[in-house]
C-alpha cells in the first residue's frame, strides 16, 4: 500500500513536471490594453502578455520547493525521530529504529511532494541503515526526478525542514 501511494505521488509529480516543460512561452498580443493611472501600469487580464509563469515557492531557508508541495502534519513523526535519537545515543544497537523513523517521515514528505525535505530524511536514514532497499530506491528516484527536470537537489545537510501544516504554536 505504501509503495503504491509513493508511486502514485511520484507519477503525479512527473506528470506535473512534464506539463510545465511542455508549456510554450506566451506570445505577444498586439491588442494589449495598457492604461496608466497614478504612475502604475495596468495590463488587461485578457491579453496573453499578462500570462506569466511564477517561480516555485521559496522556503524560509531560501530553497525552492515543488509547486505541488503541501504542508503536512509531521509533528508525531518528528517526535518519534527525537525519541529514537535519544534511544540511539543510549544504545547504538537501536540505529535501525532511528532509520525506520526517518523513513516513515520521508515517506509522508514524499507523499506531500516535499521532495527536498524527504531527501534529507532518506539520506539520514540510509546512513544508519544502508541496506534498506525501499528507502534506497526512493532516494535514487527523488535524485532522478531532480535530474530529469534540470534542477540540482539540495546538498547533503542543506535540505529544508518539512513544511508543517497550519498548527499554531502558542
Amino acid at each position: 500500500m505504501k509503495k503504491s501511494l509513493i508511486l502514485i505521488f511520484t507519477a503525479l509529480f512527473l506528470l506535473g513536471c512534464q506539463n510545465a516543460a511542455q508549456q510554450t512561452p506566451p506570445t505577444a498580443n498586439t491588442n494589449t490594453a495598457t492604461v496608466k493611472a497614478d504612475n502604475s501600469t495596468i495590463v488587461s487580464s485578457h491579453s496573453s502578455d499578462a500570462q506569466t509563469t511564477s517561480p516555485p515557492p521559496v522556503t524560509k531557508t531560501g530553497s525552492t520547493e515543488s509547486p505541488m508541495a503541501k504542508p503536512v502534519d509531521v509533528a508525531e513523526m518528528t517526535a518519534d525521530i527525537e525519541r529514537a535519537e535519544k534511544e540511539f545515543k543510549k544504545n547504538p544497537k537501536a540505529k535501525e529504529d532511528l532509520a525506520k523513523a526517518y523513513f516513515v517521515r520521508a515517506t509522508a514528505l514524499t507523499g506531500a511532494a516535499q521532495y527536498r525535505a524527504a531527501l534529507g530524511d532518506y539520506r539520514k536514514g540510509l546512513k544508519l541503515d544502508p541496506t534498506d532497499e525501499d528507502a534506497k530506491k526512493m532516494h535514487d528516484q527523488i535524485l532522478s526526478i531532480f535530474k530529469s527536470i534540470g534542477r540540482e537537489p539540495p546538498k547533503e545537510g542543506e535540505e529544508p525542514k518539512p513544511l508543517e501544516s497550519g498548527k499554531v504554536k502558542s
